[in-house]
């Protein structure tokens, strides 16, 4: 079975779907890869999480480049970006995700990548040195008080 693993995933991992419903209806079945199953279990969950963590710096980016350049002619699009990032992950969060995502070191590796932008409009304005809102913000859905909390956040930035 490893072999078929290697060579064709797709077609491994359908042959080990159907063992598995044959196994749940009480047959019995020797062919089941389990060590390659149980790692391909495991792997499900840290991709889905490594997904969100990757929507949420993405949208976390966006925002803050509202916040650098809020006069910009591409700050509404910044804004339309954000909930376009922060949409899949919305839909991809799961409860257990909350003790495993790093928002403060989200934050600050999306904040470096905006201090980095050189736009025509000059140099960014200050950043929160800190996320100027909570996971349950993001995940929440609410744009407006998403915005109006990082939009607030610039003049304790300054």
């Amino acid at each position: 079975m490893s072999a078929l693993y290697d060579a064709d995933f797709v077609l491994w991992s359908e042959q080990q779907a159907s063992l598995l419903r044959r196994l749940a209806r009480g047959e019995k079945v020797n062919d089941v890869d389990w060590p390659n199953l149980v790692e391909e279990v495991d792997s499900l969950g840290r991709s889905a999480l490594n997904a969100v963590n990757s929507l949420l710096q993405r949208a976390l980016e966006h925002l803050l480049k509202g916040v650098a350049w809020p006069d910009a002619p591409s700050a509404r699009k910044w804004q339309h970006e954000a909930r376009a990032f922060l949409t899949p992950a919305q839909r991809e969060w799961t409860p257990s995700m909350a003790t495993r995502i790093d928002l403060a070191r989200l934050y600050a590796e999306a904040a470096d990548l905006v201090r980095d932008l050189d736009f025509e409009e000059g140099p960014p304005a200050p950043l929160p040195a800190e996320c100027p809102v909570t996971l349950a913000d993001l995940i929440g859905g609410d744009m407006r008080r998403l915005l109006a909390r990082f939009h607030a956040s610039t003049s304790s930035a300054a």
